[in-house]
């Protein structure tokens, strides 16, 4: 029987482990193409008005959403007009306040009431934009409101693992176009933190060497997956990347929390945070994505090792049966090429 091998020269695949977490993941380098072949139609895009009367998030509907937990104001009281940023819990919350927070067994299983918390950050008072499209200063009062929740959920003992993450677009399971990312704040720590700090752990332990530094200057050396680089971070395409320009955010000076950033950092990160998604804007036409901020838990100890980051998630492919059955993903697009048309991106005008 004749077996049909594949013997396009362009086609190259390539197993690559994660430094960090030791997962594996196959660059089907060859497979995929230009930026353009991901790339959302334009006509598929409607416009989007600078405000809805219908949107709960939009000014002069703030008795639409539970009472503010926070916000940054130019004037006004609270729950009024005059804000810049503002955060809400989220009437449909994945996790309450209610409930108890004692363990409990069903049979052989471990179950808990879904105690915890759930916030929207509204990021702005304008229903149209992306973060990109933004002031820096705009940008810079969101990172100072995450920074705000993160210290209000720190200071806790129970809430103690926080994440704030962002869905943009249909395709990343945003349910309200009007610019907003989410704060969920639990009382259990997720397995691919757990996963990081161990892989974190285990290079400290051995090289005597935070990993993600390590990561970092090995990045700065060779330059071939670097997308920017300013005083106080890089923004480079992950070398073993789950999705097609997948892009990482790392602050050059190693802490192990996203709250620890001084005024300086945060004003430079929503510089760097503006312009990578403003160049994935560019580069994929607007493309669905997702983000999340990687932190150390307050109340978790020996985590010196461990390096807060942001990583962000493109949605331009869909997760087919090899990655769902096997968790290892297939990326189309190879970091180093995906870091070249980056690099060469401009923010969409208009």
């Amino acid at each position: 029987m004749s077996v049909h091998v594949r013997r396009d020269a362009d086609f190259q695949p390539e197993l690559r482990k994660n430094l960090v977490t030791r997962e594996w993941v196959v660059i089907a380098r060859g497979r995929g193409k230009r930026p353009s072949d991901f790339a959302v139609p334009t006509g598929e895009q409607e416009p989007v008005p600078e405000h809805d009367s219908k949107c709960p998030f939009c000014t002069g509907n703030e008795k639409n959403t539970p009472p503010e937990v926070f916000a940054v104001r130019d004037g006004g009281g609270a729950n009024s007009g005059g804000w810049t940023v503002r955060v809400v819990p989220n009437k449909f919350a994945a996790l309450r306040r209610e409930g108890s927070d004692q363990v409990r067994q069903v049979g052989l299983h471990t179950a808990r009431d879904g105690h915890g918390a759930h916030e929207v950050i509204i990021e702005s008072p304008a229903h149209n934009l992306d973060l990109w499209e933004m002031t820096e200063g705009q940008v810079e009062s969101v990172i100072e409101a995450c920074q705000q929740r993160f210290l209000a959920y720190e200071s806790g003992e129970i809430l103690h693992y926080v994440l704030v993450f962002r869905n943009h677009g249909a395709r990343a399971g945003t349910s309200l176009e009007h610019p907003h990312s989410q704060l969920i704040a639990a009382p259990v720590m997720p397995r691919q933190l757990q996963v990081e700090m161990q892989g974190a752990a285990a290079y400290w332990e051995y090289l005597g060497k935070c990993v993600y530094c390590a990561l970092i200057e090995d990045e700065l050396r060779s330059g071939e997956r670097i997308v920017l680089e300013t005083r106080h971070f890089i923004g480079v395409t992950a070398f073993a990347g789950r999705y097609p320009f997948e892009t990482w955010i790392l602050p050059k000076r190693r802490a192990i929390r996203f709250a620890a950033m001084s005024e300086e950092e945060a004003a430079d990160l929503a510089r760097v945070l503006k312009d990578t998604l403003g160049r994935l804007a560019g580069c994929l036409n607007r493309p669905s994505y997702n983000y999340a901020i990687h932190t150390a838990p307050a109340a978790e100890h020996n985590v010196r090792a461990y390096h807060w980051h942001m990583e962000i998630f493109p949605r331009i492919t869909t997760l087919g049966g090899f990655e769902l059955g096997s968790d290892i993903y297939i990326n189309v697009v190879a970091p180093e090429e995906a870091a070249v048309f980056l690099r060469e991106a401009k923010a969409p005008v208009g």
